[in-house]
């Protein structure tokens, strides 16, 4: 007997939100005086960040490492804005998720680190409004695609490989949750996502959500 969905696990950047790291790189920019370029060269290609979304690195140390790196200093409020802008939520996919947790549980499920949960209430409380729970790889100590981040959530969560459905834009963390035995869809767009979601009796149909 096919199973039946208990949770809905949604990536959070290019899902739930569109990611843009260039509009974090201007603000730094602006703040250190130093060429978006050069702010992307210092900060992206820097060894350090391979360990934040495993866990290997705390929220103060981020702070540290990203004063080091700019030469200059924020407040952790400051931070946590910088950190946030590179994010927009998606209003069509926020609200069709939100669509969604009126039949299952939601969740999101995201390659992250420290500073995350810390920007969540102030800079998207719609998302903790929405989404129980918000499962971060820094907190499992493995990122996707690897096997251990899929079992480690799936032991958290108690529930069997087919009662778990998840959603991500990257096709490699789709192949990789469904040799787990998950459900996966491939996110591209809010439109097909409804399409997948109906089918598999985990939203209304038809939906009141506009076509895309």
């Amino acid at each position: 007997m096919t199973a039946v969905t208990e949770i809905a696990l949604f990536d959070f950047g290019n899902v739930i939100a569109r990611w843009d790291p260039a509009l974090r790189y201007a603000e730094y920019a602006r703040r250190s005086g130093l060429a978006p370029a050069e702010v992307e060269r210092r900060l992206a290609t820097d060894a350090f960040w391979s360990g934040t979304d495993r866990g290997l690195y705390s929220g103060d140390e981020m702070e540290k490492r990203i004063c080091e790196l700019l030469g200059c200093t924020f407040t952790r409020q400051e931070l946590l804005a910088l950190q946030a802008r590179a994010f927009s939520l998606d209003a069509e996919a926020l609200a069709l998720a939100a669509a969604v947790a009126e039949r299952v549980r939601v969740g999101i499920l995201t390659n992250n680190a420290p500073l995350l949960p810390e920007a969540l209430p102030v800079h998207f409380p719609e998302v903790l409004r929405v989404f129980d729970p918000i499962l971060l790889s820094f907190q499992l100590g493995h990122v996707k695609p690897e096997p251990e981040l899929f079992a480690a959530v799936q032991e958290y969560l108690g529930l069997a490989p087919g009662e778990i459905l998840f959603i991500d834009d990257t096709a490699g963390h789709v192949r990789a949750a469904v040799s787990m035995g998950w459900d996966a869809v491939h996110y591209f767009a809010p439109g097909p996502l409804r399409r997948a979601l109906q089918q598999r009796g985990t939203l209304d149909s038809p939906c009141w959500l506009p076509s895309t």
